[in-house]
């Protein structure tokens, strides 16, 4: 899993999370999610308050997101292409951190 900062002068606020990827033996044991928090909590830390992130839209992982308070801006056709080959949508999401 990684933390994206963004580095301009003016979105200092802001992180994107990026290739948070749990092995599908490990699925479903709330990794992800302890990942996720322990990210947040690191983001916070650094003064970042809005994370953003895409995921394949429809993909198992925005039901994750949508638990965890991340709110879904919209969806972007032929985005990427996957693993078949052939262009996904991406979702985007954003959250705004509270502090601790």
């Amino acid at each position: 899993m990684q933390l994206d900062l963004a580095t301009r002068p003016n979105s200092l606020l802001r992180a994107e999370v990026s290739k948070l990827l749990v092995h599908r033996s490990a699925r479903r044991q709330g990794l992800a999610r302890q990942l996720l928090l322990a990210l947040e909590d690191h983001a916070r830390t650094l003064g970042r308050t809005t994370l953003v992130l895409d995921t394949r839209h429809g993909d198992i992982a925005e039901q994750l997101y949508q638990s965890m308070g991340y709110i879904f801006v919209g969806a972007i056709p032929a985005y990427f292409i996957n693993f078949d080959g052939q262009p996904h949508a991406t979702a985007v999401y954003y959250k705004l951190l509270a502090a601790k």
